[in-house]
């Protein structure tokens, strides 16, 4: 499947391959070459690949292009925090089409493994858990145990750290009118 990003065509291949239009001196090749365009692990784990866009140096990550072949409509270029792509299984490699999803940068942030929250409190010498909605910290108590307050989060987090698409109607009225008391 063909698409474009700026002045450059591009190609999906089924196997996931993408192959770009060769380009020389900043134009198109008359020839029907490709490129296959190499892609290599970033420090924070995204493949990424570098490609000159409208006379311009730019790094795309693999994932965002894949999206983008398969949503012609999507914009890749907007980096605004509703137009983020979720890696649905966290493995930041893993690029099928079922794994990736248009979210908020929130909704990012909810699909975090490395999250436990809860945390020992030395003032009250109990675990406290809390978890972050709209960027605001909501206190979910103190436990004695430290299951306990793993507990709470969990049960925290179903309610809270949902998609708006997994929620019934009550409980989205729920979460809406939660968030909007901020």
């Amino acid at each position: 499947m063909e698409f474009k990003i700026g002045n450059r065509r591009l190609k999906l291949y089924p196997d996931g391959v993408i192959k770009s239009r060769a380009f020389r001196n900043g134009v198109e090749t008359k020839t029907e070459k490709w490129d296959t365009i190499k892609f290599t692990e970033s420090s924070i784990g995204y493949l990424v690949c570098c490609i000159t866009v409208d006379g311009v140096v730019k790094v795309f990550r693999k994932h965002r292009m894949l999206h983008l072949a398969r949503n012609p409509g999507w914009d890749i270029f907007d980096s605004s925090s509703g137009n983020c792509i979720d890696h649905i299984n966290r493995s930041k490699t893993d690029n099928c089409a079922d794994n990736l999803r248009v979210v908020t940068h929130q909704q990012n942030n909810f699909n975090r493994s490395n999250v436990k929250g809860y945390s020992w409190d030395k003032k009250s010498k109990k675990w406290k858990a809390q978890i972050t909605i709209n960027g605001v910290n909501k206190y979910l108590g103190l436990f004695e145990k430290e299951e306990d307050a793993m507990e709470a989060y969990l049960a925290a987090k179903e309610i809270y750290h949902r998609f708006d698409n997994e929620l019934t109607t009550d409980e989205l009225e729920e979460v809406t009118e939660y968030n909007e008391s901020f």
